[in-house]
């Protein structure tokens, strides 16, 4: 694919991402419809890693490799926090993630991996040293961590002891192992190239943001 034609095509992507998510909140918000799309989370996440990755420029075996670690790690890491409560804290996961195996949704290892690639490329171009690079990468994964939090619950992808706040060490878990994965990327020397995914990260934040406020009123 020519540079013309990946620009054109990464910006109908982004257009995509917009309506489609959009079409979540609006889905997501209405009581008659919550449950259906609730349902839909699985296939949403797929889809979009799917498109994300289709549009990363230059794969090497490397890239791949890097990635499926990361996947992997970030499901085996989740699966640890659930079973023991010493990685984040004291929680579950709910139903809204689909298919779970030790209590936990197979596919939060490829959210893991798609969040951790999408900050990587949004930093990938500026001209920082990079550690500066993961550390700032690694604030961006926690910021949407923050506002994340409050709708997962809602929408029962996973929940906190009754009662209780999200505790301070989910997010300092969050940085710690977000800064890991970033380092393994930087150090594999990945380059994405890949102008969608500033587009899936900004449209997902975006997206928590807009049902905080939505749901509240609803």
């Amino acid at each position: 694919m020519g540079a013309t034609s990946y620009n054109r095509a990464a910006k109908f992507a982004g257009y995509f991402f917009v309506i489609y998510y959009i079409v979540g909140v609006v889905g997501l918000t209405l009581p008659s419809t919550r449950d259906t799309f609730t349902g839909l989370m699985p296939l949403t996440l797929l889809l979009s890693a799917a498109i994300l990755l289709f549009f990363h420029r230059k794969w090497r075996s490397t890239d791949a490799i890097v990635l499926l670690f990361i996947a992997i790690t970030g499901y085996l890491i989740e699966v640890l926090g659930v079973l023991t409560g010493h990685v984040f804290g004291q929680y579950a996961y709910g139903d809204a993630l689909g298919f779970k195996l030790f209590h936990t949704p197979l596919i939060i290892g490829l959210n893991w991996m798609m969040l951790t690639y999408c900050v990587y490329a949004i930093m990938e171009d500026t001209k920082l040293f990079w550690p500066l690079k993961a550390l700032t990468a690694a604030v961006l994964m926690v910021v949407y961590d923050v506002v994340m939090e409050p709708i997962a619950m809602r929408l029962d992808m996973w929940e906190w002891p009754p009662n209780s706040i999200v505790p301070l060490q989910n997010y300092q878990a969050w940085f710690i192992i977000s800064l890991a994965f970033l380092a393994a990327m930087h150090l594999a020397k990945v380059k994405t190239n890949n102008k969608v995914a500033p587009w899936l990260f900004g449209v997902q934040f975006a997206f928590f943001l807009v049902l905080n406020l939505s749901l509240r009123i609803v």
